[in-house]
């Protein structure tokens, strides 16, 4: 359950870092995903067809938040056995009604 709680706290440090990034609400002398996606929204690189400005930093953050929550509900089902999906055997089933 920590580590779940772990995982998810991540994603949404990940995702903070970036919004305040963008909005230039951080340092901008360094280098991130948000101050490349704040550098092209400041310098209207979507007007301009730059669009190899804020789509790779995009689908970076994207990438890695999907990859962290996929994570997050493999550890959770681990932790949590009421989670796990049991495949229910249908062959049984079958040749109970079969022979009935």
């Amino acid at each position: 359950m920590v580590a779940s709680s772990f995982v998810g706290t991540f994603v949404y440090t990940i995702l903070a870092e970036v919004t305040f990034e963008f909005l230039g609400l951080g340092d901008i002398t360094r280098s991130s995903w948000g101050v490349m996606l704040f550098e092209a929204q400041s310098g209207q690189a979507l007007l301009a067809g730059g669009w190899w400005w804020f789509i790779p930093p995009g689908f970076c953050v994207a990438l890695l938040c999907a990859g962290l929550t996929f994570l997050n509900y493999g550890i959770d089902e681990l932790a949590n056995p009421r989670l796990r999906s049991e495949p229910k055997p249908k062959v049984e089933r079958a040749k109970k009604e079969v022979l009935a």
